[in-house]
């Protein structure tokens, strides 16, 4: 769960950023308390209720949750409603909305990709990648968990990923594996991106914990994945690479542990909600 100090942090900064010193729309309202309730306007997955209910914490207003985080909905199910001054209720309406629909929207799209890998093989896990907005990394993450997926690596401090670029600074991959377990603490793992059957080998034998295959097709993997194997039959392997929803179940090929995708993050589809005063 994420910190509420660090939640706090954030939100306080996004309304200062919305409302940089005067609400002029507001500024025409009367002093009046109102009543807004919040509705779905489609099917899925509710993500950053805690979220939510925050903005209208800090605006001053009340708010009374109608369903469970990850919880799945309907179409107009009514998710909470919020009390309070009518300023308040619409200074933080936007704001608020936007979070819970980018959030309950990755956590719907996860479930549906993992949905479709459930059906071959459930001990695949389906994980983000870092093509995430800054500044809302960790919420994208969070939903994607509650969406029934794996982080990957939050941040670079997480573990070592050597990817295509960094390896074009070392003699070979051996090198670069050798060099990582030398400098790097006993509690993080080395994974290593490979383009090609040859270093998916070499990875292997010179003891990575984790080898992504990258732009693979379906056949090339599974040729590769069986030789990985009869190296190493423990190590872990992760397919990567333009792998999304529709091509997604082309990639649920035995001894496949992982499956990453940047399309959780980077292609959000918003989940509509509306609110709506009474």
């Amino acid at each position: 769960m994420i910190p509420q100090t660090v939640i706090d942090q954030d939100i306080k900064k996004w309304i200062a950023e919305d409302i940089s010193y005067w609400d002029v729309t507001a500024n025409l309202l009367p002093a009046a308390q109102a009543k807004g309730k919040i509705f779905t306007k489609q099917e899925g997955i509710i993500a950053g209720l805690n979220i939510f209910k925050r903005v209208f914490d800090l605006l001053g207003t009340q708010v009374d949750l109608l369903v469970e985080e990850g919880n799945i909905v309907k179409n107009k199910t009514p998710v909470a409603t919020v009390k309070g001054p009518i300023a308040n209720l619409l200074q933080g309406e936007r704001l608020a909305l936007n979070l819970l629909g980018r959030m309950s929207g990755i956590a719907t799209h996860t479930a549906k990709m993992i949905d479709v890998v459930k059906k071959s093989n459930p001990s695949i896990r389906i994980c983000a990648t870092r093509k995430t907005v800054p500044g809302l990394g960790k919420y994208d993450k969070y939903s994607v968990v509650l969406g029934g997926g794996d982080t990957h690596r939050f941040n670079l401090s997480d573990m070592v990923l050597l990817k295509e670029n960094h390896l074009k600074m070392f003699k070979s991959i051996t090198e670069s594996i050798t060099l990582a377990k030398a400098k790097t603490s006993f509690s993080k793992k080395i994974e290593i991106e490979v383009q090609n059957e040859e270093q998916a080998l070499e990875a292997s034998e010179a003891g990575a914990d984790i080898i992504m295959l990258d732009n693979f097709s379906p056949v090339q993997a599974k040729l590769t994945i069986s030789k990985i194997r009869e190296i190493n039959a423990n190590i872990l392997i992760e397919l990567s690479g333009n792998i999304n929803i529709g091509n997604i179940e082309n990639y649920v090929i035995d001894g496949v542990d992982l499956i990453s995708s940047g399309s959780l993050t980077h292609s959000v589809r918003n989940f509509d909600f509306t609110m709506l005063i009474e």
